[in-house]
């Protein structure tokens, strides 16, 4: 049975690695100078050449002969390993031996001496998976490793990894592989197995494959199957269904233009043609940003084919910038990934896009800057309060806003009573928001950082903790930002030195009554205490 190009054609040395080199230059100095590390941390995205690199690595390190720390592929060490017959080469998917059980066994065996090579490597292939018993085995080992082993942990999570772990190993950042790069690689391929295919063609499945090699080697591969060669762009634009990419650019426009009734149409057309909602909504959300950074001149290449980067330049050219921003937050906020038959999501974004009403900033906070005449006398400011230097800054919850006659501005404190109750069903990582945040005394804001004050340093803590996780700080500042109707990009937590929080008995100061308090508890009534 014929291998599948991503295995075929996998790297046999370091310099073969793809988009990779600041990695493959540090690893081939290290086996020049003798100085390999006995644990290595290999984190990045997926299909960017994190196991390949490990075994090259092996191969390098016990090669017979090695090139200028590449390995010559020809002694006995490294075709061993080439063809998988090496026992020295451990690789473990920590998926499926995730338990202690399994890296028990691997520390029973890690002091057995190699049969035949200088080192023993193990690669362990998504440790984020290990359970904390098998961390916390695993950590014993990598304290006290024996001189002929090695280990590289590979993981797409590091965050998952506990801080202890990556302490002991050497980390190295493996990143997306570009475009152009990966289109290189793919025409490279093409050559090597003697077909032939368009620049376009192979533009296209590099950028589906979204900075992973291995997913656009898969593509090419699945393309000349079903296609043959010559390969061309319209094979592959049919193979992927981009005219839903296409379409997407239409809703974009339709997005900008605030026409919510062409918008709701072309979502229905596309969910009644059988299309993928879920690539529309990933295509508009892609253009959105693309449109975002065209009318904010960053001059970032989009790498777009030419007819569309001009369109999306038309498209922005009388479109205030607000309006591309509020709608890039609003449809990449839309969740289409639950139900992707579900029209629900993509309708709904785009009619809050287009309904959306905007209010240019320079209106609300500077009117005194509007255009007078040269000829005509300025008017007088209004007389304003100006308040003490030492003052504390003012508080966003205490800011009016002007509302609608029909709609009252709500108070500071209904604003933060929904805080509470949003937050109130969503447990963090270990503890719940809501009942977290109630113990918060003083909230203050300064552009788009929010600092809260807590009364008891144990909850400032829990706080901190949560925030240091992805999801529970994403909750957190868009229940904010609803809430002050403002972006929050930064939280801070801090703790009332002063002793300004309500005066406590010795039964409320108890760590096991302030840990019910964190769960959502409260004090109703105390009996028989005293202070």
């Amino acid at each position: 049975m014929p291998e599948v190009f991503y295995r075929k054609w996998r790297p046999q040395r370091l310099d073969q690695v793809v988009g990779q080199e600041a990695v493959a230059r540090t690893l081939r100095n290290q086996v020049v100078m003798g100085r390999a590390a006995q644990a290595y941390m290999f984190c990045g995205p997926r299909g960017t050449g994190k196991t390949s690199t490990a075994r090259v690595l092996a191969k390098a390190v016990n090669c017979l002969s090695p090139e200028d720390g590449e390995p010559d592929n020809k002694c006995g060490a490294c075709a061993a390993i080439t063809e998988g017959r090496a026992l020295d080469l451990v690789e473990i998917d920590a998926a499926s031996n995730r338990g202690i059980d399994d890296i028990r066994s691997l520390r029973e065996k890690v002091h057995f001496v190699p049969n035949e090579a200088r080192y023993k490597v193990y690669i362990v292939d998504e440790v984020h998976m290990l359970t904390e018993p098998a961390f916390n085995a695993l950590l014993k080992t990598l304290e006290e490793p024996p001189d002929h082993a090695i280990f590289v942990l590979a993981t797409t999570e590091v965050h998952k990894v506990p801080l202890t772990i990556i302490s002991r190993c050497q980390r190295f950042d493996f990143r997306r592989i570009p475009l152009d790069t990966a289109s290189v690689r793919l025409a490279q391929l093409c050559r090597d197995e003697g077909v032939e295919a368009d620049d376009e063609a192979l533009s296209l499945l590099a950028r589906t494959a979204a900075g992973s090699l291995r997913d656009a080697e898969n593509l090419l591969e699945q393309a000349l199957v079903s296609y043959g060669s010559p390969l061309r762009a319209e094979h592959v634009r049919g193979m992927l269904e981009l005219d839903t990419y296409q379409r997407a650019l239409d809703l974009v426009g339709h997005l900008l233009g605030r026409s919510a009734g062409d918008g709701l149409r072309l979502i229905d057309a596309v969910a009644s043609d059988g299309g993928d909602l879920l690539q529309l909504h990933r295509g508009a959300t892609e253009y959105l940003r693309g449109a975002l950074l065209a009318k904010s001149g960053a001059g970032v290449s989009l790498d777009y084919p030419g007819e569309t980067s001009a369109r999306i330049a038309s498209m922005v050219e009388d479109v205030p910038l607000g309006r591309i921003v509020n709608a890039l937050k609003t449809f990449s906020a839309a969740d289409a990934r639950r139900d992707n038959g579900s029209r629900l999501p993509l309708e709904l974004a785009t009619v809050e896009v287009c309904r959306t009403p905007e209010v240019e900033p320079s209106v609300v906070r500077e009117p005194e800057r509007r255009h007078r005449p040269a000829s005509a006398p300025a008017r007088a400011a209004p007389t304003r309060a100006t308040p003490p230097r030492d003052a504390p800054p003012r508080r966003e919850y205490e800011r009016p806003r002007p509302a609608a006659p029909s709609e009252p501005a709500a108070k500071p404190e209904e604003k933060w009573a929904g805080v509470l109750r949003t937050l109130s069903r969503h447990k963090g990582k270990r503890f719940n928001l809501g009942a977290l945040l109630r113990d918060c005394r003083r909230r203050e804001v300064s552009d788009s950082t929010v600092s809260l004050e807590f009364s008891h340093r144990s909850h400032k803590e829990r706080m901190e903790e949560e925030i240091e996780d992805p999801e529970s700080h994403k909750v957190l500042k868009e229940a904010l930002s609803h809430a002050l109707d403002t972006p929050v990009e930064t939280v801070v937590c801090l703790v009332d030195e002063q002793g300004n929080g309500p005066r406590q008995s010795a039964a409320q100061k108890s760590h096991l009554v302030r840990a019910a308090q964190a769960l959502g508890a409260q004090v109703v009534d105390e009996k028989g205490g005293q202070e």
